[in-house]
């Protein structure tokens, strides 16, 4: 739900960016990284299909190993939190 939540956030608030979006800055040297509407959603695809696969794993464990199970389901969390993360920053940035 936090991952749908942050790309829905993205998805109205950069999509109508057509310049080059800031992904990587650096206080010492600036701007490091360019990048494109695409390679933010890209970085949503990916972790969309880390959480599936947490999920399945997650259940496929789940009657064997339920530490192992649990490990994985808070993992998802913990990444789609991560990501909603950076997605703020990297909508504040632009």
């Amino acid at each position: 739900m936090t991952l749908f939540i942050s790309f829905l956030t993205a998805f109205f608030k950069i999509g109508g960016i057509i310049n080059p979006l800031i992904i990587h800055f650096d206080v010492y040297s600036g701007v490091n990284i360019f990048g494109d509407r695409i390679d933010i959603f890209g970085v949503f695809a990916s972790a969309f299909t880390a959480v599936l696969i947490n999920f399945f794993l997650s259940n496929f464990l789940y009657n064997r190993e339920r530490f192992i199970s649990y490990i994985f389901s808070f993992g998802s969390f913990g990444m789609a939190i991560l990501i909603l993360i950076a997605a703020s920053v990297i909508i504040s940035v632009n």
